[in-house]
């Protein structure tokens, strides 16, 4: 009776493994499978990276879409040698900033992090839960990465807004998307594609709209407006982090577009904790600086945020020789370790000419036509 009772709990115990076996296995796979996936392709940006060969981007930028289309990694690298990475995703919460930053270090020694600033002005009301799972849910499973997920679930708690402020569905994207499995549920794919973080959007890229510039009683001023409380601790926090890098530099920027007074002003706020801790903040809301790289105001954006490609690509150039100005950012032209991003460029220019003809010609064919006076 003992033998047969051992044999029992032990058929009992294997089929318990077994069980638990296919519970795991069943979980992964729905974790693959039900993950966050907009219409905008943005898992693309950490899948690329994570494909990334190890130690080879000098640069990584992060910020919202007017870093993703504004930053053209492969024109960086084809007009002036700089390889680079966008970890950059659409109204992305500065607050994840920090973790982003230490995701790259696990396998990319940067020279340098350049931050866009304009996304520090957003306060919990504005954080969004999409906003939110285009990082998180898109991060490989770490410590890094539940940290992020508890950091941003505290943050959503000061403010009204729809994120998942117990983190559950972060931890866990599945039970969110369980509905994916059915096929009416899945969500339809845009047309965005992704060059190592950069956007080529075919809606706004080629678009050519005149951007309005601000009526300020007296032109661009330097004028100062308190953040909320906890936007300056999200900056000095991230300040701290950077202090404690060995190797990487790191310089924020205020990207082109046009600010409303109220924007101006909080900006010149951050710009001054940001310079007063020693780092560099380029600056392009005054309007000389923007001209100074030449952009336009008739032919360079989509809309008074975002630049359009045409407007991109100056920006890009001015930027990338400024890095390797001023930044211990190596020229790797030539260097067959980057032949990748030359690929890149040659895939780009080719939609010029290819899927994305007529857009292309259109954009180029308006922009002449307002240069040369006719509009």
């Amino acid at each position: 009776m003992a033998s047969k009772e051992k044999k029992k709990i032990s058929n009992n115990a294997i089929r318990a493994a077994v069980f638990l076996c296919i519970i795991a296995i069943s979980v992964i796979v729905s974790a693959n499978l039900l993950v966050f996936a907009d219409a905008e392709y943005t898992n693309k940006v950490l899948e690329q990276f994570y494909d990334q060969d190890e130690d080879t981007v000098d640069v990584i930028y992060f910020g919202s879409s007017a870093t993703q289309r504004g930053w053209v990694v492969p024109v960086a690298y084809h007009d002036d040698g700089v390889a680079s990475y966008s970890l950059a995703t659409g109204t992305q919460p500065f607050i994840l900033t920090k973790y982003l930053m230490e995701e790259a270090l696990k396998t990319q020694s940067p020279r340098l992090f350049a931050v866009e600033l304009r996304g520090i002005c957003r306060t919990p009301d504005n954080i969004s839960d999409v906003a939110v799972r285009r990082i998180v849910d898109n991060m490989k499973p770490s410590v890094n990465k539940f940290r992020a997920i508890k950091t941003v679930s505290d943050y959503a708690k000061l403010g009204e807004n729809e994120v998942d402020d117990t983190g559950m569905s972060y931890y866990f994207p599945f039970l969110k998307y369980h509905s994916r499995w059915n096929p009416s549920k899945q969500p339809h794919y845009g047309t965005v594609d992704y060059y190592r973080g950069y956007a080529l959007d075919p809606i706004v890229s080629f678009k050519v709209q005149e951007m309005v510039p601000s009526d300020w009683n007296d032109g661009y001023d330097h004028e100062k407006m308190e953040v909320v409380e906890s936007s300056k601790e999200i900056l000095n926090d991230l300040l701290d982090y950077c202090d404690q890098l060995d190797n990487t530099d790191v310089v924020f920027i205020i990207s082109p577009f046009e600010a409303y007074d109220i924007g101006m002003h909080k900006l010149n706020y951050v710009k001054a904790i940001v310079e007063d801790r020693g780092y560099e903040v380029i600056d392009f809301m005054p309007p000389e600086n923007r001209e100074a790289i030449g952009l336009d105001n008739k032919t360079c954006y989509y809309n008074r945020e975002h630049l359009n490609l045409y407007g991109s690509i100056k920006y890009t150039h001015y930027l990338a020789e400024y890095m390797k100005d001023n930044y211990d950012v190596p020229d790797r032209s030539g260097d067959s370790r980057y032949a990748g991003w030359e690929e890149d460029y040659e895939r780009l220019t080719e939609t010029f000419s290819g899927v994305y003809k007529d857009k292309y010609n259109d954009m180029v064919k308006t922009i002449e036509e307002i240069e040369s006076g006719a509009e």
